[in-house]
């Protein structure tokens, strides 16, 4: 805030409407009096000191998953496993183990970075005492997004390679993340913490899930709840590196369909087959499946049975991939089903 200039007309207090304002709000463009202008920094501080208990909060309960990671369940079975099999397999087990402790290092030192630049922050703003509305907003974002990204753990598994030529089938490792809907370019709200979409406006609109895909197969489904007649909807994939737009159709890397009858390849939209543009109704459940080592796109609609699929050239969509959907008609609303 600053002190108003003395030769201007004097606008009153936003707060009393009596005292002539000496003082202007550069972050919510109010004037305020002496007496409310420290009342209004109080409660701006009031608002710092929350945001850095919320801050506290989660890197306390980072601090806690961080201890917890080592004792998954399934690294008993890996134990009890490696044990039976005896010597012929503990080179394996010791690989596995490596890539399990990976995925959580992995996690942990994301989040911990993040943690890391945002401390810094806080830091500064409490000792200069130089932020803003804007500031606290920015802060309480970043918070929200790692507490988020915290909660969302992975879903690992252990199955069995029955087609392995080894006496004792060998183990691997089925790690599929908790996915949902991240983030936004257009008009789109995203509701129940990232598990359901809905169109604001008649504008293209499209949202990026947060998980990033370089290899294995990958199954996800969503339930279209809500669909205007006008039978447009997208569905595909992305990769992490492209930069999000509205009009995802048009982003170089994309690929999958529009429910106009249309695909999407190398981000240009091409007729395709006129089956899917009255296959997909409202209330169907779709089904994407990835597969990142074949290089292949499926879509298909589980109550028809009616499947499209797409080679996807790793040279215009390099690794990672991301899955994106578009809307464009207002109150269209899609839900990501967790597996």
């Amino acid at each position: 805030m600053h002190t108003s200039h003395s030769n201007k007309k004097k606008s009153l207090c936003k707060t009393c409407s009596k005292s002539p304002s000496i003082f202007f709000c550069q972050g919510c463009h109010k004037d305020f009096c002496n007496d409310h202008a420290k009342e209004h920094r109080q409660e701006l501080s009031k608002q710092l000191d929350n945001i850095i208990q919320e801050h506290d909060n989660l890197q306390q309960n980072l601090f806690e998953s961080m201890d917890k990671s080592r004792t998954y369940p399934f690294m008993k079975d890996i134990d009890q496993w490696e044990t039976e099999s005896i010597e012929k397999i503990r080179q394996i087990a010791d690989d596995i183990r490596a890539k399990v402790l990976d995925i959580v290092d992995n996690r942990t030192v994301r989040i911990t970075k993040g943690l890391k630049n945002l401390t810094k922050d806080l830091t500064k703003a409490r000792f200069e005492n130089n932020f803003i509305e804007y500031d606290l907003k920015d802060w309480m974002d970043k918070l929200n997004k790692w507490n988020k990204y915290l909660n969302s753990m992975p879903s690992i598994s252990i199955v069995q390679d029955e087609k392995d030529t080894i006496s004792i089938q060998k183990i691997n490792i089925n790690m599929e993340r908790n996915e949902f809907f991240h983030r936004v370019a257009g008009n789109i709200k995203i509701e129940e913490h990232g598990q359901v979409i809905i169109a604001n406006s008649n504008d293209l609109s499209t949202v990026r899930c947060v998980g990033e895909y370089s290899s294995g197969q990958h199954k996800f489904r969503f339930k279209i709840e809500q669909f205007s007649t006008n039978n447009w909807i997208c569905f595909g994939i992305v990769s992490k590196d492209a930069p999000i737009q509205e009009t995802s159709y048009l982003v170089l890397t994309s690929f999958g369909w529009i429910a106009n009858g249309w695909i999407l390849l190398d981000g240009t939209s091409q007729p395709g087959d006129n089956k899917i543009k009255s296959d997909i109704i409202q209330d169907d459940i779709v089904e994407l499946f990835v597969d990142c080592d074949q290089r292949i796109l499926r879509l298909t609609n589980e109550r028809t049975k009616i499947q499209q699929q797409l080679d996807i050239n790793i040279e215009t969509c390099p690794f990672p991939w991301q899955l994106h959907v578009g809307l464009r008609y207002q109150n269209d609303r899609v839900r990501y089903l967790k597996s």
